[in-house]
């Protein structure tokens, strides 16, 4: 076997291996600073790069990053869009070395939860008619998926298909399950959480706070193993506290007489989401958590001094 066909096996071992194993929605990727294409970088390296992290939780994990803080999966596809430059060759004239370099762009493109582009690579690759076919129409039946419930129609939408959105976060989760055991579930759940988000975002600009903590209270609960629970509960947090300040606010203007027991309990779910989220593991986080605690606290003082 030549050199050439070896460092080529070698890859496609690594890519495949990596592929639907266990262990960012991202319509703007995050694009590494532009330059020319590195001479160290190669195909074998950006596939071993690539199969490093493919079977990252990345639900439970923040998205790998070099050293210099890009994120593993942007600058692994500016380099393999490099190397297909570099190439300049029509899919119809693809070779072996090409379908590794599109099948490879596919997974960077899955990681990033970039779904209808992955799927039309994954398509093309399983086209081709390569040693990578299989695994690609495999992948493919899979990014069709996500992409077709994929999306955001809470953006901006005057009255949005709420029942929808439940709908969506149903039909994650059920992906989720489905492809349980497979780097394919984590994905799915990250959309899962994205769509309860959403929805606590759109219930606090538009909704009432009760619906607002209802929806932030439901996210907390269902995201537990999230490597954003420490986030949720600090959002869950701020939404109380908002609560607890304007009930006072509407006191001081005389709009309405002060609920101290509303306060109070709007102030205490404050304080222990506040607390959960000081047990994280990330420091930032635990600070940013003391740190509320210390200026609710303050504002409680100063309540306590005027209301009745």
């Amino acid at each position: 076997m030549s050199r050439k066909r070896t460092v080529l096996a070698v890859v496609v071992s690594a890519l495949l291996g990596a592929a639907g194993c266990a262990s960012p929605r991202s319509t703007a990727p995050e694009i590494p600073t532009a330059g020319v294409l590195p001479e160290a970088s190669s195909l074998t390296r950006i596939a071993a790069e690539l199969q490093m992290h493919l079977r990252d939780d990345t639900y439970r994990q923040h998205r790998a990053r070099r050293a210099d803080g890009q994120n593993v999966f942007a600058v692994a596809l500016w380099e393999l869009d490099g190397l297909q430059r570099a190439r300049n060759r029509r899919v119809e004239s693809f070779e072996n070395v090409d379908w590794v370099i599109e099948y490879a762009r596919a997974r960077a493109l899955e990681r990033q939860r970039r779904y209808a582009e992955a799927y039309e690579a994954f398509g093309r690759v399983a086209a081709g008619g390569s040693m990578l076919a299989q695994s690609a129409e495999e992948s493919a039946e899979v990014m069709g998926r996500f992409a077709r419930h994929a999306g955001n129609p809470l953006a901006g939408a005057a009255e949005p298909d709420l029942r929808g959105s439940e709908r969506r976060v149903a039909k994650w989760r059920e992906l989720a399950w489905e492809y349980r055991g497979t780097s394919f579930a984590p994905l799915a759940r990250e959309e899962a959480e994205s769509w309860e988000t959403l929805r606590v975002e759109w219930y606090a600009r538009h909704g009432s706070p009760e619906e607002a903590i209802s929806a932030a209270r439901r996210l907390v609960e269902a995201e537990r193993e999230s490597k954003l629970y420490a986030q949720h509960l600090i959002r869950l947090g701020d939404l109380c506290a908002d609560a607890a300040r304007q009930e006072f606010l509407r006191y001081r203007a005389g709009l309405s007489r002060f609920d101290g027991a509303r306060y109070e309990r709007r102030l205490d779910e404050a304080l222990s989401a506040y607390q959960l989220a000081g047990e994280a593991r990330r420091s930032d986080q635990r600070v940013e958590a003391e740190n509320k605690i210390a200026a609710l606290l303050a504002q409680h003082e100063g309540v306590r001094a005027v209301a009745p």
